[in-house]
């Protein structure tokens, strides 16, 4: 964390290098016109992306030139006593590439605003090249071996990585690295949460990460975040930059628990049909949420609780979770074991029965579970894929405790915008979309839907109604 006494006011940011190299090497130094750097991770994009705004009294768009070729070094930190890797965001090994002249305006008669859009040299050259050979081992492994091979990705970021618990044997036949990546991530189980499938390919300002949502709820907090109550004060009475640093500037509620979508998207229950058309097999699989709730690993660890109940219709006797063909999945397969002498098949074919519908309603929890948009003071610390704790205050008077139980707790950050902003005042601000999947209450009652149910006859007639109420930290991430 940030030491108080290095810290002037939360937010704040050093911009230590901001450089642009041309396609003939020129380098050009941009610190001193920068306006606003935005950098953007999303645990459901390869790549992360950005962008500059500058403004070019020089004319530098039209003299270096600039064509969208060009290589951005960057070198960001929140002022403290130490930095690390970790606490920097470091462009000047891996620089970025600009892309695309996203803006340019006139600013009167000597100056023009330009925005330069920018991201990954891996997501470009992802576009440039195609994987055609086999691969057979982890898929951990093969995703790195992907990611460092100069052939295509030519990455030499740091690699963090979850090992996986299944051997994998796969041909690419002119496929795009990170289509492989992909595929990769959704035949893989982990050796560490309990064989999860819910893999996860993703880019931060500190590299690359292939991990389940599973590790990421296994972590403890790594920043805590309350509600705005004004300026944070010392003991003194002098404003701390510390303890704004933990404030929750603002949120808004996005979306939480569409019962309607979830069943469509298979989360609540579905059903796969496998066809192996070289065995001639059909073989049948189920899948429903409350048998995989504890299976699984949620933000608010031994707190949580499902967000739908066992209740069962009184008219059918059925619960959510028994309706199985809400969500059907067919896929015609053929298995491709590998025989060993010990008698073992260790390389699996997709394994579908084991990952496909797990993933599915995995990723959807968490897509349509509790999300909040939130607002906070600046660190180059925060990254997508950690987990935050939020503590936010009841809007109801009539409640018995002050937090909002449904909101305060452990969230995901599953989006976020790094906003540096030098124009006018010198501030650094994260926008997060955080996520969790689980409730933070008691138990629903599984006698939830009444037994009075009638509404009289089906046909003609009128009857009134009668309704009676009736998770340990991060070993478990390995760095390579």
């Amino acid at each position: 964390m940030v030491a108080k006494a290095d810290l002037q006011f939360a937010g704040e940011f050093l911009v230590e290098e901001c450089k642009i190299v041309s396609t003939t090497g020129q380098i050009y130094d941009i610190n001193d016109i920068v306006e606003e750097i935005n950098i953007f991770e999303n645990i459901y994009t390869a790549t992360i992306s950005g962008d500059i705004v500058i403004k070019d009294t020089t004319n530098i768009v039209q003299n270096l030139p600039i064509i969208g070729e060009e290589r951005l070094i960057l070198k960001i930190q929140t002022p403290q006593s130490a930095p690390t890797p970790e606490t920097t965001v470091d462009y000047t090994r891996s620089p970025m590439i600009i892309y695309k002249i996203n803006a340019q305006y006139l600013e009167g008669e000597t100056s023009q605003i330009v925005s330069l859009q920018f991201g990954s040299l891996e997501g470009i050259r992802n576009t440039t090249s195609r994987i055609s050979q086999s691969y057979s081992g982890q898929p951990s492994e093969i995703v790195e071996k992907i990611l460092r091979d100069e052939s295509y990705l030519k990455s030499k970021k740091t690699f963090y990585f979850e090992p996986t618990a299944n051997l994998a044997k796969v041909v690419f036949p002119n496929v795009r690295p990170f289509k492989c990546i992909s595929h990769l991530s959704n035949i893989s189980n982990s050796q560490l949460n309990n064989a999860s499938p819910s893999y996860l390919f993703y880019e931060t300002t500190k590299g690359f990460h292939f991990r389940t949502y599973d590790s990421m709820c296994r972590e403890e907090p790594k920043f805590f975040f309350k509600e705005n109550v004004g300026s944070q004060l010392n003991p003194q009475g002098v404003v701390d930059p510390q303890m704004n640093l933990d404030t929750l500037i603002n949120y808004q509620r996005v979306s939480s628990k569409d019962t309607a979508k979830n069943l469509n998207s298979g989360m609540i229950s579905s059903k796969l049909i496998t066809h192996d058309v070289y065995n001639k097999r059909v073989d049948l699989y189920k899948y429903d949420y409350l048998s995989n709730f504890d299976r699984d690993i949620h933000p608010d660890n031994g707190e949580s609780t499902p967000i739908i109940s066992e209740a069962k219709d009184p008219d059918t006797l059925k619960s959510l979770t028994d309706y199985e063909d809400t969500k059907l999945f067919v896929v015609s397969t053929a298995s491709g074991y590998s025989f060993e002498e010990s008698g073992n098949y260790p390389y699996q074919s997709d394994n579908l029965n084991q990952t496909l519908q797990r993933k599915r309603a995995r990723k959807q929890q968490f897509e349509n579970g509790t999300i909040l948009n939130i607002e906070v003071n600046g660190q180059t610390f925060i990254q997508a894929g950690d987990k935050v704790n939020l503590q936010i205050g009841a809007t109801s008077a009539v409640t018995d405790t002050k937090d909002d139980v449904q909101l305060t707790g452990n969230y995901i950050v599953t989006h976020l915008r790094h906003t540096f902003t030098k124009s006018q005042q010198i501030k650094h601000k994260i926008v997060m979309q955080v996520a969790k999947d689980s409730g933070k209450a008691n138990k629903l009652p599984d006698a939830g839907i009444p037994q009075s149910n009638d509404f009289g006859p089906d046909i003609n007639g009128a009857k009134s109604i009668d309704v009676s109420a009736g998770y340990s930290a991060g070993s478990d991430y390995t760095v390579a």
